[in-house]
């Protein structure tokens, strides 16, 4: 099968990127590459001379080849369907590649406009996976640690056939500045680092209870025949694991809340009504210092403190 082909939304998109890297960031700072190049690039995608000629002179760009493989007329070629055909994908997956490669590397140069490249790039089949670009099928995008995991509907199910003739804990794990990883980098790191976080929380609970995936970066672990203060302990050492993690590409320090809750307690006797206690307690210690593990029944003062300082950030936004 071959590779699929980038997309002129791709490439437009990756010359724009481009067009970061070697703009001069201040007086001080030059930019980091040269641009003496590209032109080839959108031609060889179709792109036609008017277009390539407003990139030259109303944008600025001097151009000269970016892929001398490209400057002999043969990026088009004939289909049975009559139409043309443009040839070249072979270099623009690898400039995508080192651009790809290079926002990574130099992750302060990253903009919004690098989420849009991503995405497009995703759209077109490709990921970027380690140093490379590869073809991978759209429903295999999701890392496997994250597609693998069972959701909410799971947990409530497999809770209600452990609490029938035992007990049972569940933590609820919610990752603090999980947001700007996503924000300052891009949803495709934002994977990555929810990725990292699964595998740190399920060495913790090797052989103990299992992993489910109830938000976008929320996760509950279930721990059968598992009281209070064992499951706070199991707790700690997952928040203190996530807590030892470098930050993400040198940017983003993550760090994770947990509420714990187990049905030793008479109040909690149901799968739903557990998962929403360990839900608050969770809040509580998102809401007051993050980074921490809090138990149910939450302290009360400490419950206000999360209510008012929840109410405050709302209202700033």
């Amino acid at each position: 099968m071959a590779e699929p082909s980038l997309s002129r939304v791709t490439v437009a998109l990756m010359i724009q990127s481009f067009d970061t890297m070697y703009r001069r960031l201040t007086r001080m700072i030059p930019g980091m590459f040269d641009i003496d190049q590209l032109a080839m690039t959108l031609f060889a995608m179709g792109f036609d001379q008017d277009f390539i000629s407003r990139c030259r002179y109303q944008y600025g760009w001097d151009f000269k080849t970016l892929f001398p493989a490209l400057d002999d007329g043969s990026f088009y070629g004939s289909r049975p369907d009559g139409h043309a055909r443009a040839k070249g994908q072979l270099h623009l997956v690898g400039f995508a590649t080192f651009l790809c490669g290079a926002f990574r590397q130099y992750p302060a140069l990253r903009t919004p406009l690098n989420d849009h490249f991503e995405r497009s790039l995703l759209n077109d089949g490709y990921r970027f996976d380690g140093t490379n670009l590869v073809p991978v099928n759209m429903d295999t995008s999701v890392p496997q640690e994250l597609a693998k995991l069972p959701n909410r509907e799971s947990l409530l199910c497999d809770l209600s056939s452990q609490m029938r003739d035992a007990y049972a804990a569940v933590l609820f794990i919610d990752l603090d500045h999980f947001n700007d990883v996503n924000d300052k980098l891009s949803h495709a790191h934002g994977d990555e680092c929810l990725a990292s976080v699964v595998r740190i929380i399920s060495d913790v609970l090797r052989h103990r209870g299992r992993l489910y995936r109830v938000g976008g970066d929320e996760f509950c672990a279930m721990l059968p025949n598992c009281f209070t203060e064992e499951a706070a302990a199991t707790a700690e050492r997952i928040r203190k694991s996530i807590d030892a993690l470098k930050p993400f590409f040198g940017m983003v320090k993550v760090t994770t809340s947990i509420g714990v809750a187990a049905s030793d307690r008479k109040e909690l006797s149901a799968a739903d009504t557990l998962v929403k206690a360990a839900d608050e307690a969770m809040y509580v210690a998102k809401h007051t210092a993050k980074n921490r593990v809090r138990t149910w029944p939450p302290d009360k003062t400490e419950a206000a403190e999360a209510e008012a300082n929840r109410h405050k950030r709302v209202n700033k936004r």
